[in-house]
């Protein structure tokens, strides 16, 4: 890559590869190696998240700090589960997924039975601080506590089915292995709810209880963590990707929220900065998540969270790592691919609505040094608790608000955020700070201005939750959709198998973008832009690239550049093609949100929205272009429906050959 000082950058032929720079990371191994030089064993700070149950007093002014909202809040919570039975999982509902596919029926009653421990947890140390009939609650809810506890405690596996591999893109095991448990996302995870039911409810659990606990955590949890080798651990298997940092983090938490010793703590401790480190050298310098903007949730945040368990334990070795450049930069991406509020650039399996920014959002750009983004987060995530919403939700799963050291680093930082969220709202905190950024790692450039907010994939296929979608381009105007990507619909068991390209949300036809005589993007990482060109100046901003061989040799391009410019000044977009080949007829496809309307007397013309959209050829002798056909997408998929707050999708097709230029204004 080289820059200019006209911030124009370039590259012959994009990576879109972070690990392809060769060079391994040991950020974490250093600074774990330099602060154990002058005594291998030091002993470690206690971990506290928020309120620490062994200190009575602490504890309780710690609760009852709590903004009466957000205490309410978590009592309401509570209150809602307690009229229901105990979700129950058998094992014909395990067996569900190897029968039809099927992932969301089983996740989504696993994922209520730990929310309602979760949930049962922050209600109890409101209730527990509280005076007056709330103070009355507790003893029910220590009940369904333990009830809840002893039937996790009870599951033959802590897995989902849909993870039920030891090894990495393995067809899944029909049975858990009760002899070798299986450390996936969840099962992490369950872990760290488990351990900070010991940390919140300390002596108040009863001895027989802790102590089921504290065993079923050695055994399921630090045992196979430091005996056993999973795939997501780093070095082996493949690039890392969101389950390193996110089982990273569940098994610290695990560790030093619940009473296991020194040694084991060391010892966890040394894997997981290995682990971090592959993480690292896994991921773009730029920060930029490949796996999309609502992994960001389950990557740079559990980065954070394995970083924030780190830090507290042993500042002297972790506490500068905050510091580091690239860690901002994964910190700060979240706000680099931001639309609005709950609204992002939404390329690989994320949602346009990835989620609201919360207090981990916060704590992390307080952490790296940037208040804007701490400001914006506080302010989403107040409008979120205002409305009852939740910002500690795991995007594309069933598993909200489970994670119950986030809602104690809620807690603890809610004050703040109350305080930081007071003054008066400013552009620069609400509006991604109208920064216009180029992601090498990914081929992701982002132009804003003008109304205009654009990205633009000038990347490659075939990576983690990755479509064919390379040279495709999302365009908002004035806070609406213009040019879409659907997203992803809900996991099934096709959605990472051999059949996933069969799905129509991950073609690139249903992307913004062409086929020629029918022929689409491959998933390979030789479906690729290169020679790309991006330049951001103050009344114009430009991304070029090369899609030639994007598509397979079957489409039969010799030549294909792709040019997309944002004229601030103008107010207008431009998306310039030149396709040569010996390909019959090439169709631009163009997805939107909104049903395109005609424009009378205009036939190359649309309107989207506020928006007009004009088609029309190059000036070269051979551009042509036919008839243009709109036609609905119904969405069948209940996410894709909650995404969009629609029934469909619609999808612009222009057959043309030589050249296609689309003009939004």
């Amino acid at each position: 890559m080289t820059m200019s000082a006209d911030r124009t950058f370039s590259t012959s032929s994009t990576s879109s590869d972070p690990s392809a720079t060769g060079a391994r990371v040991r950020l974490f191994s250093n600074a774990w190696a330099s602060g154990n030089a002058a005594q291998s064993f030091q002993p470690f700070q206690p971990f506290r998240p928020f309120a620490p149950a062994d200190d009575q007093a602490a504890d309780r002014d710690a609760w009852r700090s709590l903004p009466p909202f957000l205490a309410a809040l978590h009592r309401r919570r509570a209150a809602a589960h307690r009229e229901r039975p105990w979700p129950r999982l058998f094992a014909h509902d395990w067996a569900r997924f190897f029968r039809d596919g099927d992932r969301m029926a089983y996740e989504m009653a696993y994922g209520e039975m730990r929310r309602r421990v979760a949930d049962d947890l922050m209600a109890y140390g409101v209730a527990r601080t509280a005076d007056g009939p709330e103070a009355r609650e507790c003893g029910a809810l220590l009940a369904d506590i333990i009830d809840g506890i002893s039937i996790i405690c009870g599951q033959s596996a802590w897995q989902l089915p849909a993870h039920n591999a030891y090894v990495r893109d393995a067809p899944q095991l029909p049975w858990p292995d009760p002899d070798r448990p299986l450390l996936d996302l969840f099962a992490c995870e369950t872990g760290q709810l488990l351990a900070a039911a010991l940390y919140v409810l300390g002596d108040d659990l009863p001895e027989p209880i802790r102590r089921r606990v504290e065993g079923e955590l050695d055994r399921r949890i630090i045992a196979p963590y430091l005996g056993d080798r999973f795939w997501w651990m780093g070095d082996v298997d493949g690039p890392t990707n969101n389950w390193t940092v996110w089982c990273t983090q569940n098994v610290l938490l695990t560790a030093f929220l619940a009473p296991f010793g020194l040694d084991t703590r060391h010892a966890v401790v040394t894997r997981a900065c290995a682990s971090l480190d592959s993480f690292l050298s896994d991921y773009g310098e730029d920060g930029c998540c490949s796996e999309g903007a609502g992994y960001y949730h389950t990557a740079g945040l559990c980065l954070f969270g394995a970083m924030r368990v780190l830090a507290d334990v042993r500042p002297d070795a972790f506490g500068g790592l905050w510091r580091e450049r690239r860690i901002a930069n994964i910190a700060t991406y979240i706000m680099r691919v931001r639309i609005g509020e709950d609204r992002y650039f939404n390329f690989s399996d994320c949602a346009v609505k990835a989620g609201l920014m919360g207090a981990r959002e916060f704590l992390f750009a307080r952490a790296v040094g940037d208040d804007g983004m701490a400001r914006a987060a506080a302010l989403e995530w107040r409008h979120a608790v205002a409305a009852g919403a939740d910002t500690t939700r795991t995007p594309a799963t069933g598993m909200d608000r489970i994670n119950t050291v986030y809602l104690l680093w809620e807690a603890g930082a809610a004050g703040e955020m109350l305080d930081e969220s007071a003054g008066p709202n400013h552009p620069a905190g609400l509006g991604g700070d109208c920064v216009e950024t180029w992601f090498p790692s990914t081929g992701i450039a982002v132009m804003r201005g003008g109304g205009f907010d654009v990205g633009v994939k000038a990347g490659r296929n075939g990576f983690s939750h990755s479509h064919n979608d390379t040279g495709s381009v999302i365009v908002w105007r004035d806070g609406h959709p213009v040019l879409i990507d659907a997203g992803a619909g809900t996991y099934t068991r096709q959605t990472f198998s051999p059949q996933r390209y069969e799905l129509w949300t991950m073609q690139s036809s249903w992307h913004n973008l062409p086929d020629f005589d029918g022929v689409m993007q491959r998933e390979t990482p030789e479906c690729r832009a290169s020679d790309v060109k991006v330049t951001f100046e103050p009344e114009e901003s430009s991304v070029s690239a090369d899609l030639t061989h994007a598509w397979p040799a079957s489409a039969g391009l010799r030549s294909y550049v792709r040019t997309v410019t944002l004229s601030k000044r103008d107010g207008a977009l431009t998306i310039r093609d030149i396709a040569r080949g010996t390909f019959g007829t090439a169709t631009m496809h163009l997805l939107t949100a909104e049903e395109p309307k005609r424009v009378p007397g205009n036939a190359i013309a649309l309107r989207v929205g506020d928006a007009m959209l004009e088609m029309r050829g190059t000036d070269a002798a051979d551009s042509w272009i036919g008839p243009i056909t709109i036609e609905p997408k119904p969405l069948e998929d209940a996410k894709l429906r909650a995404d969009w707050d629609a029934d469909r999708l619609w999808r612009i097709n222009v057959p043309f050959r030589g050249g296609l230029i689309v003009e939004v204004r």
